[in-house]
């Protein structure tokens, strides 16, 4: 005869394990798992308390001697004052200044096209008159040596004028990036006016304008009109956008030179 149980009073193992076989291993583990647990908990306490006070255990202990203090040397210097400067004692002359070692240097000629009748002055030196001398504004007898120009000489950029807007220098402007960046630029920035796209109008503009010292643009015009008032504007309007130039130099001096860039417009 089966006995039923009151459940109202029961655990939830008699509960769960009613007629069954409660030697199975899970009622057993069931049964065992709150004192595991207790047990657990109280081995974790212990081992966050002993290591809470291990490092005043050790001290207590003494098992470990703590580093002598580093010694800081306190001698104290006494420094002497410096011997006071006599009034009636006059200061030591300046030692004499060096002059400068005067290295040959050979005059510059300016090319400038002119009519043969109207020529004046002497032929350029040759390249052999130039060997071991410097560029400069006029001919002076000095000891060659090898060490380099001074360096004033160099910067002073004697027979260039800073004023002039030169046709032809030593070393012309230059876009930054080259003239592939200079042709992307100029094919971003170009715009075909509407009206002469639509009616197939197609020309050249040759713009002049100026690269300053500084690699500014200015002073933008037409060279060479397209014919066509609307192309020679856009033309104008895209060389003013140009920002990007190394200047030009003459006998190592930043000058002002006249640029030109050909502007074409075609329609595939």
């Amino acid at each position: 005869m089966d006995v039923k149980l009151d459940y109202h009073n029961q655990s939830m193992d008699e509960i769960v394990f009613d007629s069954r076989n409660k030697n199975y291993g899970a009622y057993v583990l069931r049964q065992l798992y709150e004192k595991h647990l207790m047990k657990a908990l109280g081995i974790s306490i212990f081992v966050f308390v002993f290591s809470m006070f291990t490092p005043k255990i050790v001290k207590t202990l003494g098992l470990f001697v703590a580093a002598a203090e580093e010694q800081t040397d306190t001698t104290v210097l006494t420094l002497v004052a410096p011997p006071s400067i006599k009034p009636d004692e006059p200061p030591p002359p300046p030692p004499p200044p060096v002059e400068p070692v005067l290295r040959p240097t050979a005059r510059f000629l300016e090319m400038e096209a002119v009519k043969k009748e109207e020529v004046d002055e002497a032929p350029p030196p040759t390249i052999t008159e130039l060997d071991n001398k410097d560029i400069g504004d006029k001919n002076i007898e000095g000891e060659i040596t090898d060490e380099p120009p001074p360096i004033v000489a160099q910067v002073a950029g004697d027979g260039v004028d800073r004023n002039k807007i030169y046709e032809r220098v030593e070393q012309m402007p230059e876009y930054i990036g080259g003239q592939d960046a200079l042709d992307d630029f100029l094919s971003e920035n170009l715009v075909y006016p509407s009206d002469e796209y639509d009616n197939g109008v197609t020309g050249m503009v040759t713009v002049y304008f100026v690269v300053t010292g500084a690699g500014k643009v200015e002073d933008v015009k037409v060279g060479r009109s397209s014919g066509h008032t609307k192309l020679d504007a856009e033309a104008i309007k895209v060389v003013r956008k140009l920002t990007k130039f190394k200047a030009g130099k003459q006998n190592g001096v930043s000058v002002s030179v006249r640029c030109e860039i050909p502007i074409e417009f075609t329609i595939e």
